[in-house]
């Protein structure tokens, strides 16, 4: 490998050679480009990493610009390189130095001339600016419509202003219950915002003054709506804070920024018609608004940006029973499809010590109960789900006592409680029509050498019955003649626990929320036997109990059995 430790005076020496007139001063080097006879400063910053990454270039002075400059980060950077997918090449750097300063003199010429305004539009994030001390955090549930937002304000531990606003339906407190730093501030800064989803007009420079924001608007279907809100939320002690949803050609969501509308000069008397309120934004037109960065949180923006860009378009709610290791697993599986918008969480008991090896949740949820651990951890990737949680028996349910289980505000029953007598009360329900979902019940084998799930979409027959149940009435399904033999204990009577690995749960968890989503294993007719199977090989190098039918399945192979034929 090639010389790595490069200078600042070692760049420096290199943009004199090559005829600019740089000066290094405070670890920056400073030179001046000639963009069409007019001087504009810049700063180069050679970043720590340097030479494995590109040099930086900011406008030292932009506000004296007589232009706007496309291509440009937050914090005056201009955007040069795709540095996700351009390649430095570390061995020609003085060649790469000067390219530089070559693309920083062409994207400014560019500008002047207003010859990429056109791209404006796909990086205005970058440009609309975030320095600004308010962070802005939105859930949405619409973003085709114009609608009133409520509107949240808490201080963080810095005493920073954090600020939440959502769809009227959007439960708050996911994003509360996950830091431990946030307080609710009394006073209110502004009672609602407005969301304006703006759809025919292009964004072809930067938001300036109120008569720049109706020059974008004015054409839009949200137009009225806009001047309705301020004209009755207008209020010269609060802001008027707005999110504009900007259409991205590459994503089903839009891009959110907000701005904060100066108060204005009313009238005395009460605004009625539409025509006085253009009236009153014309006389106020060179105020200034304030731009703001927006983190939007909503479930499909989160779902877009984070996986595949093909959220589920028709959101369902699962009802988990059981939040072991099983059932956390199986939880955040089917939160990350995207095909459910509502969970409820379903579990008696507490997170120990000794579940958090093969759980979802850590040692920051030990003591909590399991629904609401996780609760919280899902929230943490999707803050926009709703989760009800219960912490009472399931039996409850099934006595009768409680009508969550019968009243089904549900689209799919998971069971993964591992209880034999749970398991064989649902399977009485759904075969006398108390439930009329298709439920899925879970549990795995010894050394997760097995993972099982009955997949029932149809009401329980006869043929169904006798594929689970013995002649005993016991549930015969299983691969090991005897799994309790490899049950272990740790101390105490209480103690005895089913080995397995918390890596080969998630695997038989994602395969299995695997066939029942994407393979549409949910939408099919009839009951299934799903069976994964885990590590066969080094169970029969164990002399694991494997009885023969299976003993000579392949590792991680997927076995499944119509049960109702």
């Amino acid at each position: 490998m090639e010389k790595i430790d490069i200078t600042l005076e070692e760049i420096n020496q290199i943009f004199q050679e090559n005829g600019y007139h740089s000066d290094i001063t405070d670890n920056k080097i400073e030179l001046s480009l000639d963009i069409r006879e007019e001087e504009v400063k810049v700063e180069v910053i050679i970043p720590e990493d340097y030479p494995f990454s590109f040099l930086q270039v900011y406008l030292k002075e932009k506000t004296s610009l007589s232009f706007e400059v496309a291509h440009m980060i937050v914090g005056n950077r201009l955007c040069l390189f795709e540095e996700a997918s351009d390649r430095h090449d570390y061995k020609n750097y003085s060649q790469i130095a000067v390219e530089t300063l070559q693309r920083a003199q062409v994207l400014l010429e560019n500008s002047k001339e207003k010859g990429n305004l056109s791209e404006y539009p796909y990086e205005f994030l970058d440009l609309w600016g975030n320095n600004q001390p308010t962070k802005i955090y939105s859930m949405l549930e619409d973003y085709n419509s114009p609608t009133l937002l409520d509107s949240h304000f808490f201080e963080t531990r810095n005493q920073d202003i954090c600020m939440v606003v959502k769809s009227p339906h959007v439960s708050v407190k996911s994003i509360v219950n996950l830091s431990d730093n946030l307080s609710l501030v009394t006073k209110k800064y502004c009672e609602v915002a407005a969301y304006l989803p703006v759809e025919e007009t292009t964004l072809g420079k930067p938001i300036e003054t109120i008569q720049d924001l109706y020059q974008l608007l004015k054409y839009e279907a949200c137009f009225p709506f806009f001047l309705n809100f301020l004209r009755t939320h207008h209020s010269p002690s609060k802001f008027n804070l707005i999110i504009l949803g900007i259409k991205n050609e590459e994503l089903p969501v839009k891009s959110l920024v907000a701005l904060t509308i100066p108060s204005m000069v009313f009238p005395k008397g009460r605004v009625k018609k539409e025509k006085a309120m253009r009236g009153i934004i014309t006389f106020n037109r060179g105020k200034r608004v304030t731009r703001l960065s927006v983190e939007d949180l909503s479930h499909v923006r989160v779902l877009t940006r984070g996986g595949e860009g093909i959220p589920g378009s028709d959101a369902k709610t699962a009802y988990v029973v059981g939040c072991g290791s099983l059932g956390s697993f199986l939880s955040k599986s089917l939160s990350d499809t995207g095909d459910f918008s509502k969970l409820i969480l379903h579990d008696n008991q507490s997170l120990k010590s000794e579940n958090i090896g093969r759980h979802l949740c850590g040692v920051d949820n030990m003591g909590y109960p399991k629904s609401l651990a996780v609760a919280s951890r899902i929230n943490a990737n999707y803050p926009s789900i709703k989760i009800d949680t219960y912490t009472h028996s399931f039996y409850r349910e099934l006595l009768g006592k409680d009508e969550n289980l019968t009243k089904e505000e549900y689209d799919v029953l998971v069971i993964a409680t591992g209880d034999e007598n749970i398991e064989e009360q649902i399977i009485q329900f759904l075969e006398s029509g108390k439930i009329k979902r298709p439920t899925i019940i879970a549990w795995v084998e010894p050394f997760l050498v097995a993972g099982h799930a009955l997949i029932l979409n149809e009401r329980i027959d006869e043929k169904t019955k006798d594929y689970i149940f013995d002649s005993t009435g016991n549930i015969k399904i299983g691969i090991t003649s005897n799994p309790n033999q490899y049950s272990r204990a740790e101390a105490g009577c209480q103690s005895r626990f089913m080995p397995y690995s918390g890596f080969d749960m998630q695997l038989f968890t994602q395969n299995l929320v695997d066939y029942l989503i994407n393979k549409k294993g949910l939408e099919k007719t009839g009951n299934y036997h799903y069976c994964w199977i885990g590590k066969m090989k080094e169970a029969r190098h164990n002399e694991m109990d494997i009885l023969p039918k299976w003993r000579h399945q392949d590792d991680r192979s997927v076995s499944i059995r119509r049960i109702d034929e």
